[in-house]
């Protein structure tokens, strides 16, 4: 049967046993971290992404905001998993205050308020992971993502937590809102043939900054992560010798 596009169908057949639970190890230290802390994150079952997504710049993560702090569980956990980092908790609470201490830094204030989240990057960021776990309403999910994506650093990550059901968020409009994303990754330069992609190691002047900046979204059952790179730049391989040439896209 041939497809047309954006269809999909898969006739049903059982699943068979994997030798593996999951892509990732279950048995890791933040499920471990989780555990002792308990945030709500680990209910929902978003530990095992963030560790599959994590686990190997934990060393080097420097810089850190959740937004949403709550009662302070997560932040406790974060700063033990990142060793290295302040991690920057953000809350419309004054009274999470209180969690201030070690490498958690508080800092109180909406945010729906775009002015607030700007001073804020411009005062303490760039941020190498930035997480909002806060209002959970879609308004405020897309205002704080725009407002602050910007201010992650190069390779930096950005996590929408809670999206969709789970949330009243019945329509996805989070979810569908983040989707053409996805379009601005695969940006391809006009007048570029195919067969000159590895030569492709810049894109030309007046190119989006998201066609520029984005290199990845992961869409897991009510979490998103989202991956600041290089376009084209990071891809190590396109830089070949002189003797084969660079194609720069005008």
């Amino acid at each position: 049967m041939s497809l047309s596009s954006g269809q999909l169908l898969f006739a049903e057949r059982p699943s068979d046993p994997s030798p593996f639970p999951f892509v990732a190890d279950h048995d890791n230290p933040l499920t471990a971290l989780g555990a002792k802390y308990d945030p709500s994150k680990r209910w929902h079952n978003y530990l095992i992404y963030y560790w599959l997504h994590f686990r190997d710049i934990r060393l080097k993560v420097t810089r850190m905001l959740e937004i949403g702090v709550a009662t302070g569980e997560s932040i406790r956990m974060w700063e033990e998993f990142f060793p290295n980092a302040i991690i920057y908790g953000m809350d419309i609470d004054p009274k999470c205050g209180k969690y201030e201490g070690g490498r958690r830094k508080i800092l109180i204030g909406d945010q729906g308020d775009i002015s607030f989240l700007q001073r804020t990057a411009q005062e303490v960021g760039p941020f190498d992971i930035i997480i909002d776990d806060a209002s959970h309403r879609v308004e405020h999910q897309l205002t704080t993502f725009n407002a602050l994506f910007p201010h992650l650093t190069e390779n930096g990550v950005y996590v929408i937590e809670d999206t969709g059901g789970c949330v009243g968020d019945f329509s996805l409009r989070t979810i569908n809102t983040l989707k053409p994303i996805i379009d601005h990754i695969m940006y391809w330069p006009k007048d570029v043939q195919p067969s000159d992609w590895a030569k492709l190691t810049d894109f030309p002047a007046g190119t989006p900054w998201i066609d520029r900046n984005v290199i990845g979204i992961s869409f897991y059952r009510w979490i998103v992560f989202v991956m600041r790179g290089k376009n084209p730049q990071g891809h190590p391989f396109l830089r070949l010798p002189p003797s084969h040439g660079q194609l720069t896209a005008t």
